[in-house]
């Protein structure tokens, strides 16, 4: 009987080693199987990832030439920005004095007439450099030469014109009478100080605003 009992336990436990066996087995080739299947799924994506490169290299070799023009575009553009400034320039210079030609004339009563009228800087030397934009410096001026028929369409004019917006004061440097043919008139002449275009300097003003009559 117990011979009997060790030759069947001895079946029992080479059983349970061939199952263990196949167990094992079986977990190995499960595991095989998802590397290999891991892997396979890199593989594609690698693949994929290069054909994509490859799609990338070929358009970005495609769109050199475009890039060079771009950029030799930029260049050009950087080049030419000096003069469009200067143009900007002269464009706000010209509608500066146009603008206080205008506030002038638009000051003058009537039976006074404009003999010359001129352009300047009251800084001097100083104001002898101009960059377009800023209109003559720190102080432009206008200098007004005319004739009117007495001082007190004279004294209308420069209170027209220190009340105008746009201008700053007005210096008269001389009137005097003189004769039109027949006709009482007198003649004047008087400096007109206009306020700086935009980015120049604040101007100091004159210790006078003008005698007015």
């Amino acid at each position: 009987m117990p011979s009997i009992n060790m030759i069947a336990q001895r079946r029992e436990e080479k059983r349970r080693q061939e199952k263990n066996a196949r167990t094992l087995l079986y977990s190995i080739a499960g595991e095989i199987g998802v590397v290999t299947a891991v892997a396979f799924v890199l593989t594609a994506r690698i693949l994929v990832a290069q054909g994509h490169l490859g799609d990338l290299s070929s358009q970005l070799a495609k769109l050199k030439p475009q890039v060079a023009q771009i950029q030799a575009l930029r260049a050009q553009t950087a080049a030419l920005q000096p003069k469009v400034d200067t143009l900007d320039g002269a464009k706000a210079d010209t509608l500066f004095w146009y603008n206080n030609f205008y506030a002038v004339t638009d000051s003058l009563p009537p039976k006074i007439w404009l003999v010359s009228l001129g352009t300047g800087s009251g800084g001097g030397a100083a104001a002898a450099t101009v960059t377009p934009g800023s209109t003559s410096g720190s102080d432009p001026i206008l200098n007004l030469s005319g004739v009117a028929l007495s001082e007190t369409v004279v004294g209308q004019s420069m209170l027209r014109m220190n009340q105008s917006p746009r201008l700053d004061h007005v210096d008269l440097s001389f009137v005097q009478s003189q004769k039109i043919g027949n006709m009482d008139a007198v003649s004047f002449q008087m400096t007109v100080h206009l306020k700086p275009e935009a980015g120049a300097a604040t101007p100091t003003k004159g210790m006078t605003n003008g005698t007015k009559s």
